[in-house]
């Protein structure tokens, strides 16, 4: 009996080996690396890793301490060993000078360089420092994000007193030095959809940012009080983002939305390299008509009242459109030879061109067809609309 019984297990045990074999050979080289990839992340181990490199970004307006103390501490990370950092706009972009601390409490001074409110990213750099105390961070690229990527991000809140705060008591007001919260990137916003309702300084947060960045990040990772301006992670431990907001009331769904970091990257390299940074534009309305501002209104239009194809709604004086002689409500049936894109598409291929780029339209208006040319120039500081 005990006989029989060790024969068939034997024979199960091959069989199973057997299936296992001829299942891995079902499997092509790259399904089964994918298989082997697809491990747990350790987040203790991950955060272990990056976490000297995120640090407390505390804005001081020199011409007017009084200002300063209402101004609420933000986070950063530190890009390189020359001293520069990365925070956002909303952070640090008004204030002539920032404190930072690191991640072992110690301190020092960064001035800032360059901020960009369209992107709600500024650059600074530490004015005197320790070599010894930068860990820079590892910047991803942002394009090669999917929906579903896991994403950590992670802040140094601080404390409310921001330099005369006692770093030996981890719950101060803004709580742990450091926090870190970790879920997935939901998508890749494209459509505007990324204003929030929330005011900065009497304007609403993200309204800027919808005007000018092609995408933002949305996803479901929280971000704590303080961590704005934080790195978002993958699971590679490389930046992939920028919180920026949440916790405000959003189309569709309760999100938070991050700044891709490439184009924080495009930012820092030609601020460091040209001392100035240009967003595309041709001055033509093609999303709307300039006079809605709502994103309810938006969606209204986009969804009952707008017309298939490329249209003009609206034409800013001395822009490149202007100048080719575009009137409201020309149609585009023809962009550089080929067929026109929907208008969000061909919003997000302005702004991702570049500088002096030309293009070429067929221009349909009412029984004439005819050809411009528009070269896009540097938008305005002054243009605060959806005009691309």
């Amino acid at each position: 009996m005990r006989t029989s019984r060790l024969l068939i297990v034997l024979l199960v045990v091959s069989a199973f080996l057997s299936y296992a074999a001829i299942a891995q050979e079902m499997l092509s080289g790259d399904e089964a690396l994918t298989i082997m990839r697809e491990t747990p992340v350790n987040v203790p181990e991950l955060i272990e890793k990056v976490k000297r490199g995120v640090v407390v970004v505390h804005p001081i307006d020199i011409s007017n301490i009084m200002a300063a103390e209402l101004q609420s501490l933000g986070s950063g990370f530190v890009i390189d060993k020359q001293g520069h950092i990365i925070t956002n706009h909303h952070v640090a972009g008004a204030a002539s000078a920032a404190q930072i601390i690191f991640w072992d409490g110690s301190k020092a001074r960064a001035t800032r360089i360059a901020s960009a409110p369209y992107y709600d990213v500024a650059l600074l750099q530490l004015d005197d420092y320790d070599p010894d105390k930068l860990y820079p961070v590892t910047l991803g690229d942002s394009e090669k994000v999917q929906s579903g990527d896991l994403a950590l991000a992670m802040g140094s809140p601080g404390a409310e007193e921001g330099i005369a705060i006692d770093r030996s008591n981890p719950f101060e007001f803004w709580g742990l030095r450091q926090t870190a919260t970790m879920r997935v990137v939901t998508g890749r916003d494209t459509d505007l959809s990324f204003e929030v309702y929330w005011n900065f300084r009497g304007r609403p947060m993200g309204l800027t940012y919808a005007q000018n960045l092609p995408y933002v990040f949305n996803m479901q990772v929280p971000i704590n009080g303080g961590n704005s301006g934080g790195p978002l992670f993958n699971r590679h431990g490389e930046v992939i983002g920028i919180n920026s907001w949440g916790g405000a009331w959003q189309l569709s769904q309760q999100t938070n939305a991050a700044v891709p970091i490439n184009f924080a990257k495009n930012f820092v390299v030609e601020v460091l390299e040209h001392k100035r940074h240009d967003i595309p534009w041709l001055g033509m309305h093609c999303i709307f008509p300039p006079n809605i501002q709502e994103a309810e209104a938006y969606t209204e239009f986009k969804e009952r009242m707008r017309q298939p194809g490329l249209h003009v709604y609206g034409v800013e004086p001395d822009s490149p459109a202007a100048v080719a002689g575009l009137r409201i409500g020309d149609e585009v049936v023809s962009v550089n030879g080929g067929e026109p894109p929907i208008p969000e598409d061909f919003r997000i291929g302005v702004l991702t061109g570049e500088i002096g780029q030309e293009y070429r339209f067929e221009v349909k208006r009412g029984n004439k067809v005819f050809t411009v040319r528009l070269t896009a120039v540097p938008k305005p500081p002054y243009i605060h609309n959806f005009s691309v």
